[in-house]
């Protein structure tokens, strides 16, 4: 019963993360189609609209300032390059979800490699940066790569023996 359970449970938490993989990928679509029209000064005026209220109630707020230092030190070459990994990153994430949640056995070692790939280098720019919103995506990315890795071999294990798992 237990191993019923642990089946179910990776087979809920694999369809949950891929879905909101899939919304991420939507989310950053339109935040890289938003940045390249606005620009930076749309992407500070949102991040005073959003500290405004903690800034004036508290000045030393950390959460507030490491948000407006990050904003203040956009670069026009980093708002590029956000232009275009937000679409990019979308754009993957949303047609691997999409296979995946179709059941094509050759999207999930796509997944895996183009997960694993994004997942490297979230982690190189975190040893740069030292972004906590980069640690906890990576950290989120990490569990769904496993979760995937987990149902790509029970998918393998059905398809190699043929039999229900």
């Amino acid at each position: 019963m237990k191993n019923i359970f642990n089946k179910k449970l990776i087979d809920r938490a694999f369809e949950l993360g891929i879905l909101i993989k899939s919304f991420f990928g939507i989310f950053e679509i339109l935040a890289g189609i938003i940045l390249a029209i606005s620009g930076r000064l749309m992407v500070n005026n949102f991040i005073i609209a959003l500290t405004q209220q903690e800034i004036s109630e508290d000045p030393n707020d950390f959460f507030a300032n490491y948000l407006i230092n990050g904003v203040n030190n956009f670069s026009a070459g980093s708002n590029i390059f956000a232009v275009a990994y937000l679409v990019f990153h979308g754009l993957v994430n949303i047609s691997l979800a999409i296979a995946l949640l179709k059941n094509k056995i050759w999207a999930y070692p796509w997944a895996l490699f183009g997960f694993s790939a994004f997942l490297i280098y979230q982690t190189y720019r975190y040893v740069h940066n030292h972004s906590v919103l980069l640690l906890f995506l990576t950290l989120a990315d990490a569990l769904i790569l496993f979760i995937v890795l987990l149902e790509y071999k029970k998918k393998r294990r059905k398809a190699l023996f043929g039999y229900k798992i």
